[in-house]
């Protein structure tokens, strides 16, 4: 069956960008300077997708979990380091740039939704995908839930006119899914990323694809 879509909309981290090693050491950092366990880079890849908060829940000692100023100084610690380290090693996935000049050349519109603070996305889309390419981005802000509520999505579909229907959302984890489909989108998830096919695939996405270029495919 032929489907024809106007906008595509994306997650950040894992799917765009590569941002796992910043991440991890920022998360690190905070471990560090505050005496507790560190964790591979690796697992960092099961440690975010739910927005800030919910990454410093998941470094914090079981112990201390429940202590609220100790969170709050964790996500100020965080916050303070990744501000200065978030271009470190992070880079675009191979042939994503490309893909988004293909729908760009389609006629699609193309946006970000991410939980990644909004003062940290929107530089980075700007610094490694120019001002031009996606007609908004929204990344979490107060007083909004992170992904997957649906609060934040309808709210970037009313700002581009868009319909869900013919909205496809792209991401790569669980979060992802359940984020477009809470929303009535369709989603494609995308193996590249940090959380991998066998997850995309349980959590119910509508397309899985290996590389970028197949997003071209798909939307053609």
């Amino acid at each position: 069956m032929s489907r024809r879509f106007d906008h595509v909309v994306f997650d950040l981290d894992g799917t765009l960008l590569n941002t796992l090693e910043d991440l991890a050491l920022a998360g690190n950092h905070v471990c560090r300077a505050n005496g507790w366990p560190e964790f591979s880079i690796d697992a960092y890849r099961f440690k975010v997708g739910n927005g800030v908060f919910k990454l410093i829940e998941r470094i914090v000692p079981a112990e201390l979990a429940g202590d609220a100023v100790v969170c709050e100084r964790a996500l100020e610690q965080f916050r303070t380091y990744y501000a200065q380290h978030k271009e470190d090693h992070t880079a675009p996935y191979c042939g994503v740039t490309d893909m988004l000049d293909g729908l760009l050349g389609c006629g699609l519109t193309l946006a970000v939704l991410t939980n990644k603070d909004h003062a940290a996305a929107a530089p980075l889309v700007e610094r490694y995908f120019g001002e031009g390419r996606f007609a908004y981005v929204q990344g979490h802000v107060d007083p909004f839930p992170p992904k997957p509520d649906a609060g934040i999505t309808k709210r970037l579909l009313e700002e581009l006119g868009a319909d869900p229907a013919r909205t496809l959302y792209v991401g790569d984890s669980s979060v992802d899914v359940a984020t477009g489909h809470n929303a009535g989108l369709p989603v494609v998830g995308v193996t590249w990323g940090f959380r991998g096919r066998t997850e995309l695939a349980a959590s119910g996405a509508d397309w899985i694809i290996d590389h970028p270029e197949e997003l071209l495919q798909l939307v053609k």
